[in-house]
């Protein structure tokens, strides 16, 4: 056989003529190669994780990733995409790496305060959850949830008081929390601590419509309002007619809304739209014989009165504004703000009249309450206290301040002076961010002072909970988790 001419080459497989990597398993693999395979295998965590987000931002069960729907759903929409068979190692992977960065935050944390909700999935499984909040070095309210745990069937206070202890310690803060918050838990009134015991204010609002609810009076009434609602969402006959009528009449239409639970917005709306509407429904009521369900005028009276009593409430509490937590330097200029607006009217109103009696008897007397403190140094609303609760705020924080030796009786005086004699904050602004440049540089060290007692929260859970029926949806969903996941999935919807 001829030798091949000098300068040409042989016909060669490409892979051959280019060195023989692609195809010789003995060579490394090309840069490209391992970029590709790098950047595939952080594609396929990147979705893992979006995933694992889904679940826990939307409170779902974990076990929804297994089920067989999703997983057809999940195909359909990328087939190459493989969910892990044990989503629980990338949920404690990542809720090892955010409790991480959250025990790094609380130690740089200077004072913080708990709140603790105690919930039940069932009647016989009740849960404690536990959340921090503190003020950061640019004067914002930084909030986490830190656990939550099971009770075991034991609700008592040395129990709740032993669970609050035991996170304290598994976090580090046991020295820096100096007040908690509760939603509910009467058990814990009046029970000594290091701590300072303080009720969750919508919770108490609830606890307060609540007992107005059990007027005998005011109940028939509201229950038949209930009824009357209930009637047209369940019978789809009778809403077309209703819709028909409210057409060719030219009425207002708003949405039916049906509520039985304690929490007095949600009431409320309710009845506001009921009231609106009735003009319209009594006629579908009549020809439908259900005369058991016709407001006599009597009932009208009274659901009127309902209706103004708790816009009252609804106006004070706005006050509250924006998502998450409030300080409870607002209580007293929102409480003040209610029951001036309530006494007002008690004489026509006898709704009125008894919802400023349970203020009363809840809140206490607004002009001798213990929250001056609070709102003194709050400098939106330090002007707004009476010569009576400025007197004795002032006599805390000198009490306070002395027994901690931090500041002599005198400087303390003159820093207050100073401070009394400084222009009041708009009330839209923010008072933790105010003390932590302009009141530092302008009254030292009682700016520390003033960002404890302003950092305290008014709510056990954020206001959008506390205040709409998001809180309704939100322990729907929450009951619906599953027990072994329930406390790193709360953690991580909260926190991640």
């Amino acid at each position: 056989m001829a030798p091949t001419p000098r300068g040409r080459f042989e016909q060669r497989p490409n892979a051959q003529r280019r060195g023989g990597r692609r195809n010789n398993p003995r060579q490394p693999p090309r840069r490209d190669q391992i970029r590709q395979r790098t950047a595939g295998g952080q594609e396929i965590l990147t979705n893992k994780r979006q995933l694992l987000k889904m679940v826990v931002s939307n409170l779902l069960p974990l076990e929804i990733t297994q089920d067989p729907n999703f997983l057809d759903f999940i195909h359909t929409l990328k087939p190459t995409f493989q969910i892990p068979a044990n989503m629980c190692t990338l949920l404690n992977d990542v809720h090892k790496k955010q409790e991480e960065e959250l025990r790094n935050i609380l130690a740089a944390a200077d004072d913080i305060v708990l709140t603790c909700e105690l919930w039940s999935s069932r009647p016989e499984d009740f849960y404690l959850t536990v959340s921090c909040h503190f003020v950061d070095g640019y004067g914002n309210l930084k909030s986490y949830m830190l656990k939550t745990a099971s009770m075991l069937g034991d609700n008592s206070a040395a129990n709740i008081q032993n669970q609050l202890s035991a996170v304290m310690e598994a976090w580090g803060i046991k020295e820096k929390v100096h007040s908690v918050v509760r939603a509910g838990m009467p058990q814990l009134k009046g029970v000594k601590a290091k701590w300072l015991h303080m009720p969750c204010f919508a919770d108490t609002l609830n606890v307060i419509f609540k007992n107005l609810m059990s007027n005998n009076e005011l109940s028939k009434v509201l229950k038949k309002c209930h009824n009357i609602v209930r009637f047209f969402k369940y019978n789809s006959e009778a809403e077309q007619k209703l819709r028909n009528i409210q057409n060719r009449l030219g009425l207002v239409k708003d949405k039916l809304i049906l509520h039985s639970g304690d929490q007095w917005l949600a009431w409320l709306h309710m009845l506001k739209s009921l009231n609106g509407q009735y003009s319209a429904m009594v006629m579908v009521i009549n020809e439908k014989g259900k005369t058991d369900l016709i407001l006599n005028e009597k009932d009208k009276e009274k659901l009127n009165n309902v209706i103004s009593a708790l816009e009252h409430l609804k106006k004070a509490t706005s006050m509250m504004k924006g998502n998450g937590f409030e300080t409870i330097a607002v209580m007293l200029p929102l409480l003040k703000t209610l029951m001036d607006s309530l006494e007002k009217e008690k004489t026509n109103n006898d709704v009125a009249q008894m919802l400023l009696s349970q203020c009363r008897e809840d809140f206490g007397d607004i002009n001798k309450n213990r929250l001056a403190t609070n709102t003194f140094l709050d400098p939106r609303y330090k002007n707004q206290l009476g010569q009576q609760s400025r007197k004795q705020a002032i006599y805390e924080i000198t009490k306070e301040l002395n027994a901690a030796k931090v500041l002599s009786a005198a400087k303390v005086k003159d820093l207050l002076d100073k401070y009394m004699a400084y222009e009041p904050n708009a009330e839209d602004s923010n008072p933790l961010s105010w003390w932590r440049n302009t009141g530092k540089k302008n009254f030292g060290e009682l700016s520390k002072f003033a960002l404890k007692k302003l950092g305290v929260v008014s709510t056990a859970v954020p206001l959008e909970r506390a205040f709409s029926s998001a809180g309704d949806r939100f322990s729907n969903l929450r009951n619906s988790i599953e027990p072994e996941n329930l406390n790193v999935i709360l953690f991580l919807h909260s926190n991640w």
